[in-house]
């Protein structure tokens, strides 16, 4: 690892979200939806996914699941949560993927469901991230379709 990318690293703080965190990160969660999956998604789907992440949505979510950010400084780069068994909503900005912050989040929402002594993490990952999400372990269920478009239903193993 570089030392500019080891010092980039090092500085990540991870918090839990607050409603008052609601606009950044709706505003990441569709940025990086519109740069990161437009190659496996069209564009009324993108546009469908991105409603799910609108500013009343991603507020509810907060209230009712456990949501991490990821900060390097005072920049929101990325954020992961957890709702019962499910691993949801990972997302790093398209300017810091690639450089293990995904890998991070994942690694840190699992270790949480295991002190909640989850058994068995599950998740829906797009087409985009799926091949990310088996280089992590998880395993391949079933393709499911909504409309927002065809995603990929996965499983790990975590006790």
């Amino acid at each position: 690892m570089s030392r500019d990318k080891f010092a980039a690293m090092t500085s990540l703080k991870i918090r839990q979200a607050t409603v008052a965190d609601v606009i950044p990160l709706s505003g990441l969660i569709r940025r990086t939806i519109r740069v990161s999956n437009f190659k496996d998604y069209d564009q009324k789907s993108i546009d469908r996914l991105c409603t799910i992440f609108e500013p009343e949505p991603v507020t509810k979510r907060i209230e009712n699941e456990l949501i991490l950010l990821c900060f390097m400084g005072t920049e929101l780069v990325g954020t992961v949560g957890l709702r019962d068994e499910y691993l949801r909503s990972m997302f790093v900005d398209p300017e810091y993927q690639g450089r293990g912050l995904g890998k991070m989040l994942v690694a840190r929402i699992e270790e949480e469901a295991r002190q909640r002594a989850i058994p068995e993490m599950m998740l829906h990952s797009s087409l985009t991230a799926r091949e990310f999400y088996l280089a992590l372990g998880y395993e391949f269920v079933e393709f499911q379709t909504y409309p927002e478009g065809p995603f990929v239903l996965m499983r790990k193993p975590l006790l």
